[in-house]
């Protein structure tokens, strides 16, 4: 291809100047950037939770009333833990009081040598072993621990439990085995052997 270019000076002149090719243009592809893949690690597993019937005191003791028989209570400026009666005190639950603590004992929690009655009626307590180090907290390892003794006697509490409902379902709706033959007896005159008015009859000697 020709391109004419004129040139004014003093004297016009015309020359004809091939037009110079362009220099071939390379194909650039340009790659398409990759997508980031963001590798995550597996979801953590939450932390280690317990379900228990407890309460926090407004001066920072815990109380767990998850037991039939006692009422625990932590408190943290004493480092001690309480076992209360939660009904009348009785055999069951002065057992019930000693397994506890000698539970927290094998654990290392409590000291064996301080477990005594304490200044309430029916109680029984012991002072809680601190460990120097910070990843153990007292409070945290006491709930766990008392979460697994807990455990260990729910099979006696739920025997105890049917027990008492069926003792009350024989008294109050008895099948027909533990039923009298004779259905609702009749209110009669008399009853019995000894009459009525007769008493000095047989209390003769006070008289």
């Amino acid at each position: 291809m020709v391109s004419k270019i004129i040139l004014k000076t003093d004297e016009e002149q015309e020359f004809e100047m091939p037009e110079m090719e362009a220099p071939p243009q390379e194909e650039v592809q340009q790659e398409a950037p990759k997508p980031e893949i963001k590798l995550f690690d597996k979801k953590e597993e939450p932390p280690q939770t317990i379900s228990l019937h407890m309460r926090r005191g407004i001066d920072g003791r815990l109380m767990i009333y998850e037991h039939d028989h006692i009422d625990i209570v932590f408190l943290p400026e004493k480092k001690k833990v309480v076992a209360f009666a939660k009904r009348d005190y009785s055999d069951i639950v002065y057992e019930t009081q000693d397994r506890l603590l000698s539970f927290l004992s094998k654990k290392g929690l409590c000291a064996p040598e301080t477990i005594k009655g304490g200044n309430v009626y029916g109680s029984l307590e012991a002072d809680l072993l601190q460990s120097p180090d910070e990843r153990f907290p007292l409070e945290e390892l006491l709930v766990v621990n008392i979460k697994k003794w807990i455990d260990s006697e729910q099979p006696a509490l739920e025997m105890n439990r049917k027990y008492q409902e069926d003792f009350v379902d024989m008294l109050t709706d008895p099948d027909a085995e533990d039923s009298t033959e004779l259905g609702e007896v009749p209110q009669d005159e008399k009853k019995g052997t000894i009459p009525r008015y007769a008493s000095r009859r047989y209390v003769g000697g006070w008289w």
